[in-house]
């Protein structure tokens, strides 16, 4: 894939440098020019884009948080929906066909399903469902602490909990959104993005832990099984390496995580008809912190949040990222998504 525009969100105010949404314009050789800013909003650190493209969300991570639709158009964003929500959301996606928003509320371990009009416009008030339990760890995990969702081939809603060590599972129907089970994981993992394979498999990057774990569906997506587990880095890495985000690969042959302590991306290989995972290469991460990360074909972009960069890799036949060029500087940079 050659040019591309990608939207990148940032914290703001005491939280960080940024001043809003930031547009970036990628080349054909990679590199990525200079960061113009599309909409001064409040820390919108995690965006995300109705299936039309013509629609970006993003969350307003603070303590009385919200959720704001723009408009996009000539590489602008202009704001035509403001919801509450709750305490720090920190993470959006938008259900199959683009009928509602899922948010996921870091500080009060709520999740919310936001209906959506045809045009990706809000249709009317989120429906929350509240969140419950606590891990071992006292000091992450004293109460509930819902920080991601992703969206199984049967329609389900998958919710990781990294308070309570669960992935939660929903249904949206008629605009509610219907809890219709959990999944245990390890005492104090700490689960904290995920993603769906297309074997169905669901691959979940714990923080507290650093590891990767294989789900199955256990004859539907209200329960899973774990099945497998894997480190998230291929070698060992000083200190706390605080797993960040999971993306897949070269149609889900591969996997790969950050690691914000670490200040690596590593490489995973799928296996065993994506039954399990092994890493194969940690990379430096073109900065520090490395936050979210978008793969893109043979491109990745990584968000690295403390040192105000966006670098960007090429990935190579056998899967493993070269950082290309020097990274482009972006100040507070939290996620990467496609414009």
């Amino acid at each position: 894939m050659g040019e591309r525009d990608f939207w990148v969100g940032t914290y703001t105010g005491e939280a960080g440098a940024g001043k809003g949404v930031y547009r970036v314009r990628r080349g054909r050789d990679g590199s990525l020019g200079a960061p113009e800013l599309a909409a001064a909003t409040v820390s919108p650190s995690y965006l995300a884009v109705h299936p039309g493209g013509d629609v970006v969300y993003a969350v307003r991570e603070e303590e009385a948080g919200a959720v704001l639709a723009f408009a996009a158009a000539g590489g602008r964003l202009r704001e035509i929906g403001r919801v509450d929500a709750g305490s720090l959301p920190c993470h959006l996606s938008v259900g199959p066909g683009g009928g509602y928003l899922i948010v996921a509320d870091y500080g009060s371990g709520t999740v919310r399903a936001v209906p959506l009009g045809p045009g990706g416009g809000f249709a009317g008030e989120p429906d929350v469902a509240e969140g419950h339990g606590r891990g071992p760890r006292e000091d992450r995990q004293e109460g509930p602490h819902a920080h991601a969702s992703a969206h199984a081939p049967d329609g389900t809603v998958l919710s990781t909990d990294l308070g309570a060590d669960l992935v939660r599972s929903f249904r949206v129907e008629g605009g509610r959104l219907r809890p219709v089970g959990e999944t245990p994981l390890p005492p104090g993992c700490g689960p904290r993005h995920l993603a769906v394979h297309p074997s169905g498999h669901v691959y979940v990057l714990t923080e507290l832990t650093a590891t990767v774990l294989v789900l199955r569906p256990a004859g539907g997506y209200a329960r899973l099984d774990l099945v497998a587990e894997s480190p998230a880095t291929a070698g060992p890495v000083a200190g706390d390496p605080l797993g960040a985000a999971i993306k897949l690969g070269d149609g889900g042959r591969f996997a790969y995580t950050s690691a914000r302590g670490a200040d690596v991306v590593t490489a995973h290989r799928v296996l065993d008809d994506g039954a399990a995972l092994a890493p194969v290469a940690d990379a430096g991460c073109g900065g520090h912190w490395p936050r979210d990360l978008h793969v893109d074909g043979e491109w990745m972009h990584v968000a690295n949040e403390r040192s105000g960069q966006v670098a960007t890799f090429r990935i190579g036949a056998g899967g493993v990222p070269a950082q290309v060029g020097a990274p482009l500087e972006v100040p507070s940079p939290v996620c990467v998504v496609p414009a």
